[in-house]
């Protein structure tokens, strides 16, 4: 193991920066939140990161200090912010590249309308954590998962379909 802890740190992070991007991506609203939510996330990690003690894998433990740091920025903003109408919400989520695959846009808004938990069973589907896997990040049963994963997936059928429909 590197004995340098800010090498190793930025080591891990290069390691594990799929997570990382992947749910500040979900939770923002344009690039410029996702990268000041990315900051946040990181500064969580390097302070969190004296007290990691390897019981877990690193990458669950990154995952879960980015989940709870951006779910505690999303309860702040909540606070303050007022609800904006459905259509609204929908333009703001158009800030991923223009030029992306049109499916790939729509899938990426049906998952923006998740529920915290949920986005996090798909973005670690997503990222090729197995249910078993995902079950421990989450303190979920496997089977637990498995069942929610599916609802999701239907749920996201709908919602899809919807964004598809509205956008003709």
């Amino acid at each position: 193991m590197e004995s340098d802890p800010k090498k190793l740190f930025v080591a891990l992070i290069r390691q594990n920066q799929g997570i990382v991007n992947s749910l500040c991506r979900l939770y923002a609203t344009s690039n410029e939140e996702m990268k000041d939510f990315r900051q946040d996330v990181l500064l969580s990690l390097w302070k969190g990161f004296p007290q990691y003690k390897e019981e877990s894998k690193v990458s669950t433990w990154m995952y879960r200090v980015t989940l709870n740091t951006l779910i505690s920025i999303y309860r702040k903003k909540k606070r303050v912010l007022l609800t904006e109408p459905f259509s609204e919400s929908v333009e703001s989520l158009h800030f991923q590249n223009s030029g992306s695959d049109d499916d790939l846009l729509v899938l990426q808004q049906a998952i923006g309308f998740l529920k915290p938990l949920e986005k996090a069973l798909v973005i670690l589907y997503l990222e090729g954590y197995d249910n078993k896997e995902i079950g421990t990040m989450l303190s979920l049963s496997e089977t637990n998962v498995s069942t929610k994963l599916n609802r999701i997936k239907t749920q996201l059928r709908k919602t899809v379909k919807t964004l598809q429909n509205e956008s003709r």
